[in-house]
């Protein structure tokens, strides 16, 4: 496993009101989420990445108002298609 050190300086995590075991969580939970919706990592890789459960990450999606059913527009499509050819 690799480390990231970040600098963050006193005045800021007085700003924040977090200690640093605080800020890497929040700092690995961004990344997570950012890499999610960037279809960098699955749904599994950025829970384990955020240090959280699937359904405590699909938690925190939501709480952000993030889908994580990250469909393309052709994909919604056969979907569609799909359902309508099975209706009728």
């Amino acid at each position: 496993m690799m480390t990231v050190t970040i600098p963050i300086s006193d005045e800021i995590l007085f700003a924040i009101k977090k200690d640093v075991k605080n800020i890497q969580s929040d700092f690995m939970q961004a990344l997570a989420i950012q890499y999610f919706k960037e279809n960098r990592l699955s749904l599994g890789l950025a829970s384990h990445m955020a240090g959280l459960g699937k359904n405590d990450f699909v938690t925190l999606l939501s709480k952000q108002n993030i889908d994580i059913y990250q469909y393309t527009s052709n994909e919604l499509d056969n979907e569609f298609n799909l359902v309508s050819r099975m209706l009728g």
